[in-house]
């Protein structure tokens, strides 16, 4: 009797976690990373803000001029799925700049310019 049970139960958990299967997948979003850069002609600094659908992890920033020569760069850990950078823009040349975020994720570059 203690067996039938046992298999009867084990039965319907397998067919609820079958069935419950693709609902938790589509609570997990489509691996989707975005970067974008604020650099305002009013303000001093230069906002950096990277989002990822899971926690970010170690992430690597660099900035570079319009001569490819890296003018900036920070390592660290992000702990979640967004993160958030000011960068003071008197380190910064004038002129045309990208800045290369890199990730497990992702390796996102985005252009601004330095006004």
């Amino acid at each position: 009797m203690i067996n039938i049970r046992s298999l009867i139960l084990g039965s319907i958990l397998a067919a609820t976690f079958m069935l419950a299967a693709p609902a938790f997948s589509a609570l997990a979003p489509a691996e989707k990373s975005s970067v974008s850069v604020e650099c305002v002609k009013g303000s001093g600094l230069i906002q950096v803000n990277i989002e990822n659908h899971r926690k970010i992890g170690n992430v690597v920033i660099e900035v570079r001029d319009a001569k490819g020569d890296v003018v900036y760069r920070e390592e660290g850990k992000a702990l979640t799925g967004e993160l958030v950078r000011r960068l003071d823009k008197g380190m910064f040349p004038n002129g045309p700049a990208t800045v290369t975020v890199e990730s497990r994720d992702f390796r996102i570059t985005r252009a601004f310019e330095v006004k």
